[in-house]
């Protein structure tokens, strides 16, 4: 439907992308462990901050014994953001095409669309409480509000052991070592990431 050789869904964490799902033409969803993190170039950079598709086309061609980068290489780039409308973006999607093209309006407000169809499943595969439990999730929002273990214990009407055994179980499933580290993963995620800027001349 849309001329691509290349695509990729990612989703925005602390300010880089969260490769979700990448392809040439077919689907193919990561799992969590095959996920890679990059810097944000900055069309990307500038697509997030305008809230819109942002393109380049150019007629170039990849200097000879280099190593190619399609984002950086291919002479057409396009970056959509993925948001709902008047919503901070949570991730963009990335299209390349190893030609010049020059996408046309309804071009990119078809793909514009398309990214903000994927919102729901970018939003939920960078949930930082996906490995959560629902009970877990709880725990987590009263440590992310400063509460110690016996505190969690009284708030949730559990004894003291079962209380430290489920803040031990969050901090470990989140890979993190304090409720300081837990309340700043609840606050990105409340604020949809962190805001960006852009440079002037970018």
């Amino acid at each position: 439907m849309v001329r691509q050789d290349r695509w990729q869904v990612s989703g925005l964490r602390a300010g880089r992308l969260v490769i979700l799902a990448e392809g040439a033409g077919t689907a193919a969803q990561l799992e969590p462990a095959q996920r890679r993190v990059q810097e944000l170039t900055p069309l990307a950079r500038r697509a997030l901050y305008e809230r819109r598709a942002v393109t380049i086309s150019t007629i170039h061609t990849t200097p000879a014994g280099g190593v190619e980068d399609w984002e950086l290489d291919w002479p057409t780039i396009l970056y959509a953001p993925v948001n709902d409308p008047g919503f901070r973006p949570v991730g963009l999607l990335i299209i390349g095409v190893r030609t010049p093209f020059w996408y046309e309006g309804e071009d990119l407000n078809y793909i514009t669309a398309i990214a903000g169809s994927l919102t729901a499943f970018v939003t939920a595969a960078t949930d930082p409480l996906r490995p959560l439990s629902r009970p877990e999730r709880m725990v987590a929002y009263l440590l992310g509000e400063g509460l110690s273990s016996p505190e969690i214990a009284r708030a949730l009407r559990i004894d003291r052991a079962e209380a430290q055994q489920a803040v031990g179980n969050v901090l470990r499933k989140l890979k993190v070592r304090s409720a300081g580290q837990v309340s700043e993963l609840l606050e990105d995620r409340r604020a949809g990431g962190p805001q960006l800027t852009i440079a002037s001349g970018d």
